[in-house]
């Protein structure tokens, strides 16, 4: 499901991933600051499952962000 999140007094990056779920994309209005906590919370979150046994390996991630996919606005996959 691919859901497009608004910016305003509510907007909080950790909900964006407490929502989302396996095979859904969160879609936010491109900011590059934006996108840079964006990155850093899904590497954050990453780690985080790596130390308690969920992800396997370094290569194996649950989220992805990228700005290329979807133009105009940072993307946040969530694969597992």
């Amino acid at each position: 499901m691919i859901r497009t999140y608004e910016i305003d007094e509510n907007y909080k990056t950790v909900r964006v991933f407490d929502e989302i779920e396996k095979g859904d994309v969160a879609l936010i209005p491109f900011d590059k600051k934006r996108h840079l906590g964006l990155r850093l919370e899904a590497c954050r979150r990453n780690k985080d499952l790596r130390l308690i046994g969920v992800l396997k390996s370094k290569m194996d991630v649950r989220y992805r962000v990228s700005y290329k996919e979807y133009p105009g606005f940072s993307a946040v996959f969530c694969i597992k």
